[in-house]
């Protein structure tokens, strides 16, 4: 797999499990007026303040991808289990193909358990896998002075949704991502989803259900076990890796 698909993976992953809420169809129109510095400071410190209230989350998840090199769009269904402190997530897709992806500490595992196949990544070691989960966490509980250190970001209004538009600032980054576009709900100030694009015309579109802020987690969600005879292809050298 060439590094710019690797970049796409991680980021669809990351990016997913920043962004928790129901994203509606359509996206920013030229009917959405840029907000007011005023507006802008009373807009962040109120997701601000949301966020430090959320500790745990789940939702059941539906996501939409249109890559530049397939012509069918890419339909994907799961849940996710996301915990702040420690810094811990679980996505579980059931459909095309089934797998499970965890983050933990500093590894991030994709297990396929259809075809015995995983990757297992440490975030010390692997930059992209590093700068991805560190956007989340940035990302997700608030943290939106790191987040404008990297993307230029641009607050819009539109009927009842407040619209973030982040553009990457590095050169790096912009060969794979284009934008995200961020949706909350300014009577709640809850996010309700995004939609990334990339510079080859890709889109991915998520979409949430069933979400519950807060509920009460089983303490083995994040628990593990690769079977011994699980290929780990992006490392040749070990054939099995065990999470706990």
């Amino acid at each position: 797999m060439v590094n710019a698909e690797k970049f796409n993976i991680l980021f669809s992953v990351v990016v997913l499990i920043s962004l928790f809420f129901l994203i509606p169809l359509n996206a920013a129109s030229d009917t959405a007026g840029e907000v007011s510095f005023s507006d802008r400071q009373k807009i962040l410190e109120k997701l601000k303040k949301l966020a430090k209230d959320t500790h745990t989350i789940t939702a059941i998840v539906t996501q939409e991808k249109q890559l530049s090199l397939l012509k069918k769009k890419i339909y994907i269904d799961g849940s996710v289990v996301i915990i702040k402190n420690p810094n811990v997530f679980r996505w579980d897709i059931v459909k095309p193909d089934k797998s499970i992806i965890i983050i933990e500490g500093e590894t991030m595992t994709i297990y396929h358990p259809d075809v015995k196949e995983a990757q297992v990544y440490n975030l010390s070691e692997n930059p992209i896998a590093r700068n991805t989960v560190n956007f989340f966490r940035t990302t997700l509980w608030g943290s939106y002075t790191e987040i404008e250190k990297k993307f230029s970001v641009t607050i819009l209004r539109k009927n009842n949704e407040i619209v973030f538009q982040l553009v990457p600032l590095s050169k790096t980054v912009g060969q794979y991502l284009s934008s995200i576009l961020i949706y909350y709900d300014e009577g709640t100030g809850f996010p309700r989803g995004f939609e990334m694009t990339t510079p080859k015309g890709g889109k991915t579109v998520t979409r949430l259900s069933n979400i519950k802020i807060n509920p009460e987690i089983k303490t083995d969600t994040f628990k593990l076990k690769l079977p011994a005879d699980v290929w780990i292809t992006n490392n040749p050298e070990h054939s099995q890796c065990d999470i706990k």
